[in-house]
């Protein structure tokens, strides 16, 4: 086995993995612009009078997380198989090299070609629906943008933000667990953002008790002052390297995580 990096056998393990599952490749594609088509024909069918833009990323956000947990959590399923499994960590290449090439398909490639799906067929439900309107003046196509969407086109960014994460959760999962993949990962997947959740609002309510140093903005009841509280803070250079730290370190987290549990994976 090797033990050092290399981008041209890199290379080749991708295109290996892509001939042996191209079939597999062919048909996961076909059938997700088939439930994206069916997912936009019933909007059309129960949009009226208004067909409002927002709500066809509302069905992008919605399918990105399904179908991309599902793919992600299937994208090392051979593990939980010892003909398969063996197979795998046999194939002559690094464990990091077989962890960045399922990254590639499941990250890379699954996002685009969604994106490029997703987009496509908008665009020709889009233009079903001027059509519509065109012959029912009763009807109207609202397009969106950051005044009339209350604040959900800002918010995009962060979802996929937290997508790459959910993603990268589950692809550890299918590591660790060998059956019941994804429900074990959305499981425990849901304890984590819950308590993560429940912790940051415990901050923001100042209910954790005295901050012995500054990580978070806090405000303290305090009757003795005149605004009525104090204010424990952070400054704006240590604030923005929490907040890039929480939305992006998230996903390379898993992965070292997930590329630790492969060098020691065993069938």
């Amino acid at each position: 086995m090797f033990s050092s990096f290399s981008l041209s056998r890199l290379e080749k393990l991708i295109t290996k993995q892509f001939f042996e599952n191209a079939r597999l490749y062919t048909y996961s594609v076909l059938a997700l612009a088939g439930l994206l088509a069916l997912a936009f024909a019933f909007w059309i069918a129960t949009g009226k009078p208004d067909f409002h833009e927002e709500a066809t990323y509302v069905i992008f956000l919605f399918g990105l997380f399904i179908a991309g947990s599902v793919f992600a959590s299937m994208s090392l399923s051979m593990l939980g198989s010892k003909d398969k499994g063996t197979y795998w960590l046999g194939v002559p290449a690094t464990h990091l090299e077989k962890l960045v090439c399922t990254i590639f398909y499941t990250t890379i490639a699954f996002t685009a070609i969604y994106c490029l799906c997703f987009f496509t067929i908008k665009w020709l439900a889009i233009i079903a629906i001027k059509e519509l309107v065109k012959e029912n003046p009763s009807l109207s196509y609202i397009q969106m943008s950051e005044s009339n969407s209350g604040g959900f086109a800002r918010a995009i960014p962060y979802f996929m933000y937290g997508f790459f994460a959910v993603q990268a959760l589950y692809l550890l999962g299918s590591v660790y667990f060998s059956r019941y993949t994804f429900v074990v990962t959305t499981v425990i997947g849901s304890v984590i953002i819950f308590a993560f959740a429940y912790f940051l609002t415990r901050i923001h309510d100042g209910m954790l008790g005295p901050v012995n140093w500054n990580m978070v903005s806090v405000k303290k009841p305090d009757p003795s002052v005149r605004n009525g509280y104090l204010l424990y803070s952070v400054s704006p250079f240590l604030s923005n390297i929490i907040k890039y730290t929480v939305q992006f370190a998230w996903a390379p987290l898993f992965w070292i995580i997930t590329w630790f549990r492969l060098k020691e994976k065993e069938i």
